[in-house]
């Protein structure tokens, strides 16, 4: 046998060979992909972002490829009763980490009826080329701090990548914070919600009035938002009114932990009534002392107040307070009076004799709000102008919804059943007063 021979026929076995490998892959519905050892190499020594954006384009290529010889068979087969077939290849667009690449999108079209054929669609191009990509990924890169003008410059652009301007990357954040707003407004929230956290925040002499809930199992939700050009009754009442036809049981008693606002105060009133127990912030409480008394008497007031709301009874605690606001009189009249504003709702945590130390901490304050407004913020900060109000509430949603993500339950959590029935027992005892009175 020559060597000729032998060499051709070595040949031949290991294409058989290929052969057979590429229909078992076929067959177990797995994609082979070919790469060049030389161009995979420079690719990994120009980056590591560089390769898995090329990379990224090869596999979107390969996948093109399969789905058309899955449908519509390998070219110029035969196939008896085909209804498509191939139509070489046009230029395509898909969107890839961030930004829209070209890409070469083969064609297929009908067998022609009557002297007339029509494009077939490909599913895959069509998940490769939907616009939500182009904007969710604008969306992750914005609320971590990066600026329209500097998207561009973060990202590992490909050789043909566009669509990353700054006016492109503004038009999908907008889309792509319209949605969020939307859907945060419309998502039910129809689950048990044992505590409702209440706060608002200013963007541009605009208040956002945001609600958090925590269900029975501790878990923490964005309810929703409001926009106003105060904390005024009217915006706070239209947000709880909002929840309550979105599926919140207003009949079920509700712990809601507020900053001590009046309009907040009505507005709960309005729409919960009875059913409604109220703590009063006890953070801000110590704040608006300390803008009424000087830096002398400061320590004093700090030590009375930390001894009455870590107390355990809520006689004591109470007793304590009164004492303080006394005293408070000959130093500070109007800090006095501060004290004594809704003094009682500020040991709510006490009077429902709540024992887990964590829990109790968790809801004397709206730390909880707070830190989800505080992401909100930072995710703003780098907003310089304030175009229309709808903007600042897809601003502040995309901000809270961030801030979700992250959200874990809250301390104490597993208390929070013994909480609900201190609280169903409070509030039948409201309702057997009112009947007696009545």
């Amino acid at each position: 046998m020559s060597r000729s021979y032998r060499k051709q026929r070595g040949q031949s076995k290991r294409k058989r060979a290929r052969r057979e490998l590429s229909r078992e892959i076929e067959d177990s519905g797995a994609m082979q992909l070919v790469l060049d050892r030389a161009e995979l190499l420079q690719m990994l020594q120009d980056g590591v972002d560089t390769l898995m954006m090329n990379m990224g384009l090869t596999i979107a290529q390969e996948l093109l490829e399969d789905e058309v010889l899955r449908r519509f068979g390998r070219p110029h087969e035969r196939r008896p009763g085909r209804t498509a077939s191939r139509h070489g290849s046009q230029g395509g667009v898909v969107t890839m980490c961030g930004q829209q690449v070209p890409i070469d999108k083969p064609r297929v079209r009908t067998v022609p009826v009557g002297g007339r054929s029509s494009e077939v669609d490909l599913e895959t191009y069509k998940l490769l080329q939907r616009d939500e990509a182009m904007s969710e990924a604008v969306l992750r890169r914005l609320v971590r701090g990066v600026s329209c003008r500097d998207y561009e410059a973060v990202i590992e652009q490909a050789c043909d990548g566009f669509g990353v301007k700054r006016s492109s990357v503004s038009r999908h954040f907008v889309r792509a914070t319209t949605d969020r707003l939307k859907d945060l407004n419309e998502r039910p929230v129809d689950e048990r919600f044992v505590v409702i956290y209440i706060d608002g925040l200013v963007y541009a002499g605009q208040t956002i009035v945001v609600a958090l809930g925590v269900t029975l199992d501790g878990r923490k939700v964005i309810l929703g938002l409001r926009q106003g050009a105060t904390e005024n009754a009217t915006v706070c009442k239209d947000l709880l009114a909002e929840l309550q036809r979105r599926g919140i049981d207003s009949e079920r008693p509700t712990f809601f932990v507020i900053d001590g606002a009046k309009a907040l105060r009505s507005a709960i009133d309005d729409v919960w009534g009875v059913c409604a127990v109220v703590q009063r912030c006890q953070q801000h409480k110590r704040s608006n002392l300390k803008d009424y008394v000087g830096e002398q008497h400061w320590a004093e007031v700090k030590r009375r107040l930390g001894d009455a709301y870590n107390d355990t009874s809520y006689d004591r605690a109470l007793k304590s307070l009164k004492t303080t606001a006394r005293w408070l009189d000959r130093i500070s009249p109007d800090g006095a009076a501060s004290l004594r504003e809704g003094m009682e709702e500020t040991l709510t945590v006490i009077k429902l004799g709540i024992e887990d130390e964590w829990l109790r901490r968790t809801l004397s304050t709206t730390n909880p709000i707070e830190s989800a407004i505080s992401v909100a913020r930072t995710v703003t900060g780098r907003v310089k102008r304030w175009r229309d109000g709808n903007m600042r509430k897809r601003w502040c949603a995309a901000g809270l919804l961030r801030a979700e993500q992250k959200f874990r339950r809250i301390k104490g959590h597993r208390h929070l059943p013994a909480l609900a029935e201190a609280l169903e027992a409070i509030v039948a005892k409201r309702i057997d007063v009112q009947r007696k009175a009545a």
